[in-house]
């Protein structure tokens, strides 16, 4: 007998995510729209991430659990769940964060009805390590968490973006936060087959920066998603720390001129025709030439010059 294949795949991947990964799970399973698939990936972790795990993949067959021998980096581990996914649509979640009963409910349909929707995507909330939400403070640009650290931030893709593929792609790249697109809800094949899935660090962007090329969005004003910030997130790393997180062997120093030419490729493969290749192209050259100046102007966790990166212990960090 043939197996159904679901309309939804919703990758998550995981490494020793044992403090919230059966919220993570529950609110899945929680879903009000139930025709999905769930590929847990397990990135060899070394706490009680299995033993869940395993536990929620015997009781539902929606859920596959899958494991790695070894550690093989997030980048790789998340591309995992990408490459298994059977569904039509993909949804890229992890183990702290939290999504509405009606996140797939909301925005399914709007992709179902709209063949040039590549993402649908919803307000993305900010919240601390026991699930407290952030305030927004508009004046001082960024989140104010309820201990009264500021996580910088802007709310520039929560609201719906250009027609226009190139003002699409610029407004991404002009963005300092990418939560709520990435986490969206995007076409399957093409995150897989057009875009790649995530290849190098820092690919959140790229990929929405991609998508943005390929098709339109659509963005729900409500809070459907819920993005959380704790000790043990990949942002209080520094720039080098996670590079050797998400991708093992790149080297930390030349991440930078990697990044640049993905994003010079993203463009070359579009069917803009040449004049919008060379805006787009300009774009990408005007934040590359953003970001190396800031990398020398200001100080933050992700510049690329040791020398300018804050000492680790703060709680939060200067985006750049």
């Amino acid at each position: 007998m043939p197996v159904a294949v679901p309309l939804v795949t919703i990758g998550l991947p995981v490494y020793n995510g044992a403090r919230y990964l059966r919220a993570a799970l529950d609110e899945v399973l929680a879903q009000t729209f139930g025709d999905w698939e769930l590929i847990l990936s397990d990135n060899a972790s070394t706490d009680d991430t299995e033993a869940i795990a395993r536990d929620y993949a015997a009781r539902d067959a929606r859920i596959r659990y899958v494991r790695n021998a070894t550690n093989v980096g997030a980048l790789a581990n998340a591309n995992q769940t990408i490459r298994l996914a059977r569904g039509r649509y993909f949804a890229l979640a992890a183990y702290d964060d939290r999504h509405a009963p009606d996140f797939l409910a909301r925005l399914v349909p709007l992709l179902e009805a709209d063949p040039g929707v590549v993402l649908a995507y919803s307000r993305c909330e900010r919240i601390d390590e026991e699930g407290n939400r952030f305030a927004y403070d508009e004046a001082r640009g960024g989140w104010v968490a309820p201990g009264g650290g500021i996580y910088d931030g802007d709310r520039d893709l929560e609201r719906p973006l250009p027609a226009d593929a190139v003002a699409r792609y610029r407004a991404v790249l002009g963005s300092m936060s990418v939560d709520a697109a990435v986490h969206g809800l995007m076409r399957t094949d093409v995150l897989r087959d057009r875009i790649g899935g995530h290849g190098i660090y820092g690919s959140d962007r790229l990929v929405v920066a991609h998508a943005a090329l390929l098709g339109r969005f659509v963005y729900v004003d409500e809070p459907l998603f819920e993005f959380r910030i704790h000790a043990a997130s990949t942002l209080h790393l520094d720039h080098d720390a996670r590079v050797a997180r998400e991708a093992p062997g790149v080297w930390a120093r030349g991440v930078g001129f990697l990044t640049l030419a993905h994003y010079a490729r993203a463009v070359a493969q579009t069917d803009l025709g040449l004049g919008g290749r060379l805006r787009a192209w300009a774009a990408t050259a005007g934040y590359a030439l953003g970001r190396a100046r800031r990398n020398v102007a200001r100080q933050g966790r992700h510049s690329y010059l040791p020398w300018l990166r804050p000492a680790l212990g703060l709680p939060f960090f200067s985006a750049l």
